[in-house]
Parts: structure tokens; sequence; C-alpha cells
């Protein structure tokens, strides 16, 4: 045992020594978490801008961008018609409206005003905006129609009576009531932030494994193994040794990662035992996966390329980069048989709904399938000679 030690203790050592390795294990995933997932709002979740122009200038115009700024899927501000332009062509914004003169006037003479919405044919939620505008619209029609009949039944002024309307309708509750889930009442929603901050973690420690699996093949090109079999450490030692560097060091750096994460993007990871399982169970997913690949290729080199061409893609089809949920259903049914989507999975159940151990069994345990497969088949390919 004390061979299997000081083996994990060297590469330990050997490994941390370098800066280069250091920004790998640590600065790469924070940063990546920050530009995938800290670029967002207060609630954690990223809103396309989208400027108004209000060439009206009245008190309905005015009415209809208060009414925008109220969405809470889209951030709405006030612009003017050239630097509204000049952002567009710049791409600065994802879109703008304009509202355009004589909005108030058509009202009244029982006419439909133009309201133009310019965006990117690329932009997805463009649909939604024109359905969030229409909406308004309807809501200014209403109180407009209402407070015109006032007038014509009383003869007078119908501004008192459009405005009581609007905060009437303004007023009317939600008819849709939205129910959080969860264990934990800290712990309501998965934010953008939080996601992200699993996945980038999941990634650069697989990415870390990888290049740390790859001292078996340095090994042998250089001809350690030959030197390190020629002393009295059996196979088994040698093999044992590596293994509990390559899981120490997974560890460490999950563990930095999580408290870093947690101190700088207030993410609570919840139940620290179920999560010492999950990333357990995880970690020996990866090792063994670095081992899998090791044992198909012959140079450090190629395992490098081979396995950060599957690690990247894998990341991006299990949920790591963004949400399974809008992908096509092709790939939400193919992402389930990469081991990323079920640690994505745990961390899900642990974060959102504040689960325990027995929560996560299910992710925990075919993280562990893969795990025996991976290593059986990496284990018994690994060359001494």
């Amino acid at each position: 045992m004390r061979k299997i030690i000081s083996i994990a203790r060297f590469e330990i050592k050997r490994l941390f020594q370098h800066r280069r390795t250091l920004l790998l294990l640590f600065g790469m995933p924070l940063l990546f978490t920050f530009i995938f997932g800290g670029a967002v709002t207060g609630n954690g979740e990223y809103k396309p801008e989208i400027l108004v122009v209000d060439e009206d200038r009245t008190g309905l115009s005015q009415e209809l961008i208060n009414e925008l700024k109220g969405t809470d899927a889209f951030s709405f501000k006030k612009g003017n018609a050239k630097s509204v332009a000049e952002k567009f062509d710049k791409q600065e914004i994802t879109g703008y409206i304009r509202v355009e003169n004589g909005f108030e006037d058509k009202w009244k003479n029982q006419e439909t005003p133009k309201v133009v919405f310019v965006s990117a044919p690329s932009f997805e939620g463009a649909a939604l905006v024109e359905q969030l505008i229409n909406d308004r619209l309807t809501k200014l029609k209403i109180s407009t129609t209402a407070a015109r009949y006032y007038q014509d039944i009383t003869g007078e002024n119908p501004t008192a009576i459009q405005e009581k309307i609007s905060d009437d309708l303004k007023s009317v509750p939600a008819p849709v009531e939205i129910v959080s889930v969860t264990k934990n009442e800290n712990l309501k929603t998965m934010n953008n932030l939080t996601a992200r901050s699993a996945g980038f973690t999941i990634m650069f420690v697989m990415i870390a494994m990888l290049s740390s699996t790859g001292i078996l093949l340095e090994a042998r090109q250089n001809g350690v193994w030959y030197r390190m079999m020629s002393t009295p450490a059996t196979k088994f030692e040698l093999l044992g040794g590596y293994m509990l560097a390559f899981f120490l060091i997974g560890w460490i750096q999950f563990g930095i990662l999580m408290t870093l994460s947690q101190m700088i993007f207030h993410i609570e990871w919840g139940n620290t035992f179920a999560n010492v399982i999950l990333v357990s169970s995880l970690l020996l997913c990866i090792i063994g996966l670095g081992l899998f690949i090791a044992g198909f290729v012959k140079t450090s080199e190629q395992q490098s390329v081979f396995g950060n061409l599957i690690i990247i893609s894998s990341c991006m089809l299990a949920g790591v980069y963004w949400p399974v949920d809008i992908m096509p259903d092709v790939i939400q049914e193919i992402a389930r048989f990469l081991p990323q989507y079920w640690g994505m999975e745990g961390f899900a159940e642990l974060t959102v709904r504040g689960g325990g151990v027995a929560d996560i069994l299910a992710p925990v345990g075919i993280l562990l399938g893969f795990a025996v497969v991976f290593l059986m088949v990496g284990l018994r390919r690994v060359r001494f000679e």
C-alpha cells in the first residue's frame, strides 16, 4: 500500500508543478462558466436586448412601451432612430421596434396603427416578440374602444376611463399558477449559471483526466515502465498508484472548482454527502474513459487528439454548453447514452430539487456502469511492454 501511495503522491506533485496545468484545471472552467453562464441577468437568464423607437410620443405609445418593458423574456429599452439603426447594423442589439407617428390618432379614428419590428433572420424569438406586441395592441384596442363607447354615452372626456381600464387590465391575475417542486426551499431553479458551472466543471475534469491518463502512454514511450518494473513494485501496485493519483487529482480539481464557484457565483451545490458520492462515481467513469481511450491508441499525442474530440463533441450533445431540452428529440435520446448527461442529471437533482443520496441512485448507478465497462476494457488493453 505504501508503494501505491508513493506513486500517487509523486504524480500529484509532478502535475501541480506547472502553472499552465493550474490554468487548465481551475482558470479555464471558471472563465467558461462566466462567459456562457455569467453574462446573465439578475435571475440567471440571458435576455435579448430590443430597443423601442417612439416616433409618436403620445400617451398610448408610451403605454405600449411600458407594457413591453414589463415582459420578463426580453429586455425592452427606449432608443432613437439613428442610434438604434447603427447598433443593429453592428449587431449590438437583437432587434428594434418602431412605433410610427400617428399611433394614438389612428386608435381614436378606429384604425389599426402600424408597429414595425426589425430583427435578424437568425433570431429564434421573433415569433414570441410578435406575439407580445399583438397582445399589448389588443389590450390597447380594448381600452380605447371602451373609452370611446363611454364618451358616446356620457359625452364626457374618455381619458379617465381609458386610464382606469388600462390599470384594471394590468391588475388581472395570471390564469396559470407556476409551482416549483423542490425538497429544499433555498434551491428553486437551476439557472443558467449553475448549469454551466456544473457542466464546465465536468468537461474540464474530463480533459484533465485525459491528460493524466496519458501519463501511462508517456511512461511506456519514454521507457519509464521498464525502470519501474525493475523495482519491487508489482504491476498491480503501479496501476493502483496511478489510478489513485488520477482519482485524487480529479477530486482536488472538483473540490476547488465547487468551492470557488460557490464563493464567486454564489452557487448552491446541495447535499454534501450526496455530492461526494456523485462526484466519486463520475470520476471513476472519467478515469475509465481515459484508460479506455489510452488502450486504443499508441501515443499520448494520439490520445490527446482523439480524446479531446470525443470529450468536446459529447459534452455538446450532453447539455454542457446549453440545455438538452432545446435540442431535437433525436439528440436528446442520444444524450442519454453519454456519461456527462447523467452527471448533469445528478447535479440537477441536488442543486434544483434539493435531493439527497436516494434521489441520485439512478445517475450514480448508470455512471458506475459506464465506469465498470470503461475500466474493464481499458485496463485489459494496458500494455506494459
